[in-house]
C-alpha cells in the first residue's frame, strides 16, 4: 500500500496497479473516507471483500486510528462497508459511478426495482397479484446450532427465536421457509401474537421498528427427501430438488456499531416457484440486472 506525507498522498489495497486519488487538503477522517471511497467507485474490491485492517490504513495513510475509525465509520454509515465483530470491515455495496448509468434493476413481473432493494416476498407478491399466506406456521424459543450461531455470531446453544412455515402462492405450496433471530431483539412472545401468516419475519420487524438495513443472499440447490421435515410438510413423495436461498440479514449501523446480525434464513423452493436469472451487457456499461420472478404455477 503506498503512503501519505502531509495532507496530500496516495493509498493502494496492496495489488498491482490500486493506486486511489491522492489526498486534499480537508479533514483528515474525510481524506480517508474519500480515499477508501475511490477504491471502491474503481471497483478494486468486490461485494464482501475484506478491506484492509485498521493497522494497515493507518500505515498507509499516516493519520491516526480514530481518524481512520472516523472515516470508515462513515462509510458505514452510508451503507458501502459492513463491520462484522472479530472478523473485520467488508464491502457491502458499491456506490454508483457519477458518469455511468445506475444499474438496471430487478424486474418483478412487470415491476422493476432497484438491484439490491431489500423488499419481502409480501411487497413482491401484492406488486404481481398473487395471493400469499402460510400453513403450519410455528414459532418456537430455540437453541442456535453451528450453523445459526455462525450466521448470527452468536455463540452455539444461545438462545433464539426459529419462525418455520410452508410458503402458500394462491394457496398452493410454494416454498419450506425457517427463519433465526437472536431472542434479544424481538420478544418471542410478541412474534407469536403478532406475526401473521401472510406476513414474512421481515414485515415484522420493519413494523416493530427494527432497522433493518440490507441483506446478504447465497443460492444454491438442494435435495429434499419426502422423509426430512421440509419434504413432510411440503407434501412430497419423492426426492425433489429445490432452489435454496440463504439470506443473513443486518442491522442499520447508526443503531449496532458492528451492523450485527438480526436474522438467518433457509427457504427451499419448489421447482418453477422462483426463477432468478442474471442479464449481462455487452459490453459491459452498466451493472448485471437481477431478474426474480414468483410464480404460482409449478
Amino acid at each position: 500500500m503506498g503512503g501519505v506525507t502531509g495532507n496530500t498522498g496516495t493509498m493502494s489495497t496492496g495489488r498491482p496497479g490500486d493506486t486511489a486519488a491522492p489526498l486534499r487538503r480537508v479533514p483528515l477522517y474525510a481524506q480517508a473516507e474519500k480515499v477508501l471511497e475511490d477504491l471502491l467507485v474503481h471497483r478494486r474490491y468486490r461485494i464482501g471483500d475484506r478491506i484492509p485492517p485498521e493497522v494497515e490504513l493507518v500505515r498507509s495513510l499516516g493519520v491516526s486510528r480514530a481518524t481512520i475509525r472516523a472515516g470508515v465509520g462513515r462509510l458505514v454509515d452510508r451503507g458501502l462497508l459492513i463491520r462484522r465483530q472479530g472478523s473485520g470491515t467488508y464491502l457491502a455495496q458499491i456506490p454508483e459511478r457519477r458518469d455511468q448509468p445506475g444499474p438496471v434493476g430487478i424486474k418483478l413481473g412487470s415491476s422493476v426495482a432497484r438491484v439490491g432493494r431489500l423488499e419481502t416476498y409480501t411487497s413482491i407478491a401484492e406488486r404481481l397479484g398473487l395471493k400469499i399466506d402460510s400453513e403450519h406456521l410455528r414459532v418456537e424459543a430455540a437453541r442456535t446450532t453451528p450453523d445459526e450461531a455462525d450466521a448470527l455470531e452468536l455463540p452455539v446453544n444461545d438462545e433464539v427465536i426459529r419462525v418455520s412455515r410452508v410458503l402458500l402462492l394462491d394457496g398452493e405450496a410454494a416454498a419450506w421457509m425457517t427463519d433465526v433471530l437472536p431472542a434479544d431483539i424481538i420478544p418471542a412472545g410478541v412474534v407469536r401474537e403478532r406475526l401473521t401468516s401472510h406476513q414474512m419475519v421481515l414485515d415484522l420487524l420493519l413494523d416493530e421498528g427494527i432497522p433493518v438495513a440490507f441483506s446478504e443472499v447465497e443460492v444454491s440447490t438442494a435435495l429434499l427427501d419426502p422423509g426430512e421435515q421440509a419434504g413432510r410438510f411440503l407434501g412430497l413423495n419423492r426426492p425433489t430438488a429445490a432452489l435454496m436461498l440463504t439470506e443473513t440479514m443486518y442491522l442499520d449501523s447508526a443503531s449496532s456499531a458492528e451492523g450485527r446480525p438480526v436474522q438467518w434464513s433457509q427457504n427451499y423452493f419448489l421447482p418453477g416457484k422462483l426463477s432468478l436469472r442474471l442479464v449481462r451487457d455487452t459490453p459491459a456499461t452498466r451493472d448485471p440486472a437481477i431478474v426474480l420472478q414468483l410464480s404460482p404455477d409449478a
